[in-house]
């Protein structure tokens, strides 16, 4: 009922809204409008309001009236038995109750033997949590690797496995890590191999049944028991393969089981690789250092060609300048890498302002920036460096408790003046910034020392 007033609510207010919205302005200017508007709101909310509180009181009062009406009287009823019952009904000669019996009666040993399977079987939850959470975290692939090489011996006890995944072709599959008593398999196979592989699915092989197939061919070693092969894989690609092998179950455990085992593991980690492949292609296809913002290498090196291309063809020069924050050191040693990376982010920051709209920033390396400036002769790029310098040597950097700052070692080399072509275009830069910093740093260094 209460949504049908609102309905009737919203519908009233829209056309007051309308109403006013018509009203030409020569009638009601822009001000009065809004004030008829507001008050119209607040009369349709007051009666909304109103008719609402009504039912609530209505609805509130019904049940009190049903809390205070006097309840019918029901009777007692004990379920126990009289004490003197034992009395009126005995029981037969040599019989003896029922609580005594059970008291008396030995636990089955199958009921005992089941006990003590389901005790011993559990689950390995804390080897499970530590492989769980460094797939939930991304953490780094080796990381995930250890947990899992835990795992795996908890989670299938007695068992034989390997993790085969593909190295530098996808021809080949490598172990990366085997667990459990036996050698079961090589330590590179194909693909072909594993009937997994061809199924995208697990393939589960019972040695111990007359009807079995041959099953993986991989699994030649230790062809007994019960074999399970599980693909890895996510995102619709193939990363490698599972494999375990157990000469006997354990009691109260079943092939199904073990598949279902299997296949949490396998699925889980073949998300995480697929995570990892696709966090990989990303950085490799990204133009962006993620930190500091500026272009990255691969951008650099192939902005540096691209420019050397038209320089050559317009007979212009290139400059590009190498530079170096001599206070990472002490920096790290006292503040720690937090520290540093706030630093190399303010740098990311204010380079870009320090240098032409032409000019290409970048992160070199870990701690090295660069700027290639097309079109820029030896004069033009040592006033640039300078000017670089003198600006980030002034910087202040509010950091906690303290401040960051730092000076600038930075190498200087010009082509066609100083390189032919773009690799020794950047060797020249980076002697020069070598000799900056084993001088002392903060300070520009020509490739000219570097020619001499």
């Amino acid at each position: 009922m209460n949504i049908v007033k609102y309905i009737f609510w919203l519908v009233a207010f829209l056309m007051g809204v309308i109403a006013a919205y018509v009203v030409p302005e020569e009638t009601m200017s822009t001000g009065a409008k809004f004030i008829f508007v507001g008050a119209w709101g607040s009369v349709l909310g007051f009666v909304f309001y109103t008719f609402c509180r009504r039912q609530i009181e209505a609805i509130e009062n019904d049940f009190n009236e049903v809390l205070n009406k006097p309840q019918p009287k029901v009777s007692q009823f004990v379920s126990v038995r009289p004490v003197d019952e034992e009395k009126k009904n005995p029981l037969p000669p040599g019989a003896i109750p029922a609580a005594e019996a059970l008291k008396q009666q030995p636990m089955p040993a199958s009921i005992k033997k089941l006990d003590a399977a389901a005790v011993k079987i559990g689950f390995p939850l804390e080897a499970w949590n530590g492989f769980k959470l460094g797939i939930l975290r991304n953490r780094p692939f080796t990381e995930v690797i250890e947990a899992m090489q835990k795992l795996m011996p908890e989670l299938f006890p007695e068992a034989s496995g390997v993790l085969y995944m593909y190295g530098g072709v996808q021809t080949e599959l490598s172990q990366i890590f085997r667990f459990g008593p036996n050698v079961i398999s090589d330590e590179t196979v194909t693909p072909a191999e594993c009937a997994s592989f061809n199924t995208g699915d697990i393939v589960v092989t019972d040695y111990s049944s007359p009807e079995v197939s041959s099953g993986c061919t991989h699994l030649h070693h230790r062809p007994k028991g019960i074999a399970i092969c599980a693909p890895i894989e996510g995102l619709e690609e193939h990363f490698g393969i599972l494999t375990i092998q157990v000469d006997k179950l354990p009691e109260n455990e079943t092939k199904e089981y073990w598949q279902a085992k299997v296949s949490i593991v396998s699925a889980a980690f073949g998300l995480y690789v697929a995570n990892q492949d696709l966090n990989m292609r990303f950085e490799q296809h990204s133009i962006r250092d993620v930190l500091t913002g500026l272009f990255n290498r691969r951008y650099m090196e192939e902005s540096l060609n691209r420019e050397i291309t038209a320089a050559n063809r317009h007979r212009s020069p290139i400059g590009i300048v190498m530079l170096y924050p001599d206070a990472i050191p002490g920096v790290q040693a006292s503040q720690g890498r937090h520290a540093v990376e706030q630093l190399f982010w303010e740098l990311g920051q204010r380079l870009p302002s320090y240098i032409r709209g032409e000019d290409i920033p970048c992160r070199y390396s870990d701690d090295v920036f660069c700027v290639i400036m097309p079109g820029a002769d030896l004069n033009i790029t040592r006033n640039r460096a300078e000017r670089i310098r003198n600006e980030i040597s002034q910087l202040q950097i509010a950091y906690g408790d303290g401040i960051l700052a730092t000076t600038l070692s930075m190498g200087v080399a010009v082509m066609p003046t100083h390189a032919s072509d773009a690799g020794s275009l950047i060797y020249t830069a980076e002697a020069s910034l070598q000799m900056a910093m084993q001088a002392g740093g903060n300070r520009v260094v020509l490739a000219d020392a570097v020619m001499k």
